[in-house]
């Protein structure tokens, strides 16, 4: 069965809530979310040209969703099922409010 690469506004609404309610569960400081679970969350306006069964990612949109709930968002190939290397899990990783790190790399507490 072939699933439409556009997703309406209103099901990438709900695909995002149901996003933010896992990551919002989440207790470690990482999290991996499967690339079709974000895709459907933050269709690109772009077609896939590697899957008709979900759309491509816009990772600019995603990115500014994740800030504003206190996440940073980057691919994590490396833990990509072999014959995904174009649609590799998503890796959410909390970000600290307030405690910045210096120029030296060091922890500031």
């Amino acid at each position: 069965m072939h699933a439409p690469q556009s997703v309406a506004p209103r099901e990438s609404r709900a695909w995002q809530s149901a996003l933010d309610r896992a990551l919002s569960a989440h207790d470690s400081e990482d999290a991996l979310a499967r690339y079709p679970h974000v895709a459907f969350a933050f269709p690109s306006s772009s077609p896939n040209p590697y899957s008709r069964d979900y759309p491509l990612l816009d990772y600019r949109e995603l990115k500014e969703w994740a800030t504003s709930r206190g996440w940073r968002v980057r691919p994590a190939p490396e833990r990509a099922p072999a014959g995904e290397k174009y649609s590799p899990p998503v890796r959410f990783t909390r970000l600290h409010q307030g405690s910045s790190r210096p120029a030296d790399g060091t922890r500031r507490h």
